[in-house]
């Protein structure tokens, strides 16, 4: 076998493992919902929570790690896969579509009238972007909003790990950040993350709590969850 031969047979090998990846993240479909029901011996929920993933989905990451820790604390969860949603550039009416959706699917989930809305990393982004549409009678059953690392740019198209973002156009996250002042708001980033949009938000709903790391939050869930957990249960 020539060298060129066995190069191609790599190449094709990592081109196949990678598409296999990305199809197991659900970039190229799948299911866009996942019902994670209380563990509660109660029918009735004190409220239910939606949760909208990082661009890297909801199969893996931060994001289903909080919606179990949440479910164990007898919170039904209804996760977004976003990657599977924004794998093609949508509008931010349609991303309010999709917000309002899963409001309605994790109220009927947790037989509830209340609902915490949290939104990871690209999830966050989304989750602002959406709320400036939602309508009224939506609106009014948010009791709380958490973005979980969220950028100060937004875009309106999602791919694993960022790899195919820069041709993506990116605009101000701001405009639509602050217009969120009609629910307590909690913002998580990295003390050290240079591009967070936490920093910029000063509505007087709004509190900023900066963990260590990056990013990434060096990735522990803990810590992170403390947090969530103290500001969706506190009353």
């Amino acid at each position: 076998m020539t060298r060129v031969r066995r190069a191609l047979i790599v190449l094709a090998l990592i081109v196949a493992l990678a598409m296999g990846v990305m199809g197991w993240l659900g970039y190229f479909g799948g299911a866009l919902f996942t019902d994670i029901a209380a563990r509660s011996t109660s029918d009735r929920a004190p409220f239910a929570v939606v949760l909208l993933s990082g661009d890297i989905g909801f199969n893996t990451g931060m994001s289903p790690d909080i919606a179990e820790r949440l479910a164990a604390d007898g919170i039904p969860v209804v996760g977004v896969n976003t990657l599977t949603y924004l794998r093609k550039t949508r509008t931010p009416a349609e991303i309010t579509s999709l917000i309002a959706r899963a409001e309605q699917r994790a109220l009927r989930l947790g037989h509830t009238d209340r609902v915490v809305l949290i939104g990871v990393s690209f999830g966050a982004d989304m989750l602002h972007v959406g709320l400036v549409g939602l309508p009224a009678s939506l609106r009014d059953k948010v009791t709380r909003v958490a973005l979980i690392v969220p950028e100060n740019t937004v875009q309106f198209r999602a791919s694993p790990g960022e790899i195919f973002d820069y041709w993506t156009p990116t605009s101000d996250a701001l405009p639509t950040a602050r217009r969120l002042t009609w629910a307590p708001l909690l913002c998580i980033h990295g003390v050290v993350e240079a591009d967070s949009l936490c920093p910029l938000l000063k509505q007087p709903n709004a509190r900023i709590i900066a963990l260590p790391g990056g990013h990434p939050l060096h990735r522990d869930a803990d810590a992170l969850y403390a947090t969530v957990s103290r500001f969706v249960f506190a009353h």
